[in-house]
């Protein structure tokens, strides 16, 4: 290249340069982003905090709603004041928000106690203090909680099959099994009969006491169709009600003893076992102190029909017999959402007695109490005294076929003590399955 060349050449990238650096604008876009650096870097900020304030909520929302539901289970005793439930409430809180960062004000705790709807409201202002927003003067942020819960107590109704059998003559621990049983029995009617009862709950109980027979006295007329002359009835006459509750009528009644050998044992073995026993039904009753003295006056004698225990402890709480019963003493319908309706089934044999019938005690008792249970009925079994041999296995096995499935369903108890823990495992369970929020 000449040396002319080179000189218009370095010209031209002079021109060049000067053109370029007319056209430069880094100055305006610094400007432009030192401008926008600040809304970005407060939106960075705003995001992280509310990120932050989000997880506070839903802590204390959980909180809140477990104080809720807390306060509102005190409600079913009348003994607590609105102060009393407030207090419990706030402690409740307390241990559910341990560890968080937001702030509140205990005087701004609020609950508002509504006894008429069972119905416990509280609200609370919470603040979440800001980290990075502070740059922008957002100092905190406030989450205002509400919670609510409406303690719904459910009516109970339970009907007992209660051994009264010769067998309960025998001695467990040196006590006699039917002393052991009124004695248990009576520390249940306590549990599910308080002395203070719980506002707006109705607890009804009735009682069938059953060894070959049951005994129905006024009601066994009715029943029968007017054939019983001793106040007691078996098995259903008619086969389309067999294993149900429907109410007695036309061929539907209920057979009576008739002399002979028509009795049937487990092995087919024709029998004649039948008799009366004395201890007599009760339909439901909230008065603990007469179904007490009713149990305590139970005796002895017969052989073991459970099945008919099955039966008559479902019929006391069926709305199908509301004109036998009476529409006061009977259970109302199926599925209300109110109400629990509960058999609790005992025994210390094997169910060994049926009559007019092809089928076993045991057998029987089976189909009632699962026909029973598609109604929504709970089934607890209880076992006394059962030792292991073929016989009481088998009544064990009866029982657990019985109940409904679960652990809180059966026990098989030793002893009184082991009675009384049945007994009151029983009642925690029903008491338990009252309580719907």
């Amino acid at each position: 290249m000449s040396p002319l060349q080179a000189l218009q050449t370095k010209l031209a990238a002079a021109k060049t340069d000067a053109a370029t650096f007319g056209r430069k604008d880094d100055g305006s876009v610094a400007m432009i982003f030192g401008l926008a650096i600040l809304p970005f870097c407060m939106m960075v900020a705003l995001s992280v905090d509310y990120g932050r304030a989000v997880h506070q909520n839903q802590k204390f929302a959980s909180a809140l709603d477990s104080a809720t539901v807390a306060a509102a289970k005190l409600l079913k005793e009348s003994s607590y004041t609105d102060d009393d439930i407030r207090a419990r409430a706030l402690s409740f809180f307390k241990v559910n928000v341990q560890g968080s960062y937001a702030t509140y004000n205990d005087d701004e705790f609020k609950v508002a106690v509504d006894r008429d709807n069972s119905r416990v409201d509280i609200t609370l202002p919470v603040s979440v203090p800001t980290t990075f927003a502070r740059i922008g003067g957002f100092d905190k942020m406030n989450i205002p909680q509400t919670a609510t819960a409406v303690f719904a107590v459910r009516d109970i109704e339970v009907g007992l099959a209660l051994d009264v059998t010769r067998s309960m003559e025998g001695h467990v621990g040196g006590t006699k099994k039917i002393d052991s049983l009124k004695s248990s029995f009576a520390k249940f009617a306590d549990l599910m009969l308080p002395t203070t009862p719980v506002a707006g709950q109705k607890v009804r109980i009735g009682l069938a006491p059953y060894s070959s027979g049951v005994k129905l006295g006024a009601f066994a007329s009715v029943a029968s169709g007017g054939a019983s002359t001793d106040g007691c009835v078996t098995e259903r006459n008619a086969n389309a009600s067999k294993y149900t509750d429907m109410a007695p009528g036309g061929l539907n009644v209920f057979r009576v003893k008739e002399d002979g050998t028509t009795d049937i044992d487990p092995a087919g073995t024709l029998r004649n076992t039948y008799s009366c026993p004395p201890a007599t039904l009760m339909p439901m009753t909230s008065d603990r102190e007469t179904l007490i003295s009713s149990v305590n006056s139970y005796e002895t004698l017969g052989s073991t029909a459970g099945h008919m225990g099955a039966q008559w402890a479902w019929n006391l709480i069926s709305p199908e017999w509301k004109d036998v019963w009476g529409t006061d003493k009977a259970g109302v319908a199926y599925g209300d959402k109110k109400t629990i309706k509960a058999v609790i089934l005992m025994t210390d044999g094997q169910f060994n007695t049926a009559f007019n019938n092809r089928a076993t005690s045991a057998e029987q008792a089976i189909e009632t109490c699962k026909n029973m249970k598609l109604k929504g009925v709970q089934v607890f079994t209880l076992g006394f005294g059962l030792g292991n041999s073929a016989e009481e296995r088998d009544a064990k096995a009866t029982l657990q076929a019985c109940a409904t499935p679960g652990p809180d369903y059966f026990v098989d108890a030793a002893n009184e003590t082991e009675l009384d823990a049945a007994f009151a495992k029983f009642a925690g369970k029903i008491n338990a399955l009252r309580i719907s929020n």
